[in-house]
């Protein structure tokens, strides 16, 4: 039995789709079949039931999936701890960006890490913040930066910063910005960010408090969109306020006099990989490149 087909085991099971657990492994669907395949007849066990809308656990499956997620963490540790032991840490870590690079600082992230840990490949992978934190979840990047608040027991947060957000309108919409009634702002059209961007929840809580809902032009993930969608006088939106500021004083935009609420950037990692030397060493980045306080920083396990 090779670990890797119990690793695709595990992914199977958590996609119920072998298409999907091919992407999270980057090989395709006839490879994946072959593993499950050969898996079941070293077991002699069927782990699943193919059926019309995926791959459903047979009762022997769900039995041992627990007991493949174990040997799997298992293995991770005993990487983790060779990596320890190594007098230069040669490793991969992948992370997920949800803002320009400049913003988070990659650059002199980068030149650290290079100073620090030459040996240390770093991959930088495009995303937003729901989509980072799903992808951190299931194992596709080692980290991501993400904003707003998270509910998940799994994932240890690093806060980075508060971000200041703002109306942002087209410079020749200036007189109507002066309106301090946000009511008054609805009635313009929008441009939206998607449900996956934090930015787009915290324009939401805004609306809930004055019970209303802007009418809406468009919407996209990318924030470069929204902010020439704005320049060209399509509608108005959120954006970050340094943002809008640099494209005020340009003569691109002009900033509604509405407070909205700050949204937090953050680095986030599974709580299990905390002792992962990849991990620290871009935790060690972090807490020096974003002068980080120490005592606030989540405490590392033993061992």
């Amino acid at each position: 039995m090779e670990l890797y087909h119990l690793k695709t085991f595990v992914m199977v099971a958590e996609e119920g789709h072998l298409t999907r657990a091919a992407d999270r492994l980057f090989t395709s669907q006839p490879a994946i079949s072959a593993h499950i395949k050969a898996l079941e007849e070293e077991l002699r066990v069927t782990l699943f039931h193919r059926t019309p809308k995926g791959m459903q656990l047979t009762h022997e499956g769900e039995q041992l999936l627990p007991r493949a997620q174990q040997v799997l963490e298992a293995s991770g540790l005993f990487i983790q701890a060779a990596r320890s032991m190594q007098d230069e840490l040669v490793g991969e870590l992948k992370v997920a960006l949800n803002n320009d690079a400049e913003f988070l600082k990659l650059p002199a992230m980068h030149h650290y890490l290079a100073q620090h840990y030459p040996r240390l490949a770093l991959n930088f992978l495009a995303g937003m913040t729901e989509t980072n934190i799903h992808n951190v979840r299931v194992g596709r990047v080692d980290g991501a930066f993400t904003s707003g608040p998270i509910d998940d027991r799994q994932i240890e947060v690093l806060p980075l910063a508060e971000v200041d957000l703002c109306i942002a309108a087209p410079a020749q919409w200036q007189d109507r910005m002066f309106a301090s009634d946000i009511e008054q702002l609805m009635r313009l059209p929008w441009v939206y960010t998607t449900p996956n961007c934090a930015y787009f929840h915290a324009a939401q809580r805004i609306f809930a408090e004055h019970d209303c809902q802007p009418e809406k032009m468009l919407s996209s993930d990318h924030e470069d969109t929204l902010h020439s969608m704005v320049k060209a006088a399509v509608g108005i939106g959120v954006v970050r306020k340094d943002i809008a500021l640099k494209y005020q004083d340009e003569g691109h935009f002009s900033i509604a006099p509405i407070d909205l609420p700050t949204v937090s950037l953050d680095f986030i990692y599974l709580k299990k990989r905390a002792n992962d030397p990849v991990i620290r060493a871009f935790r060690e980045a972090l807490q020096a490149i974003w002068q980080l306080d120490p005592s606030k920083m989540p405490q590392q396990k033993a061992g």
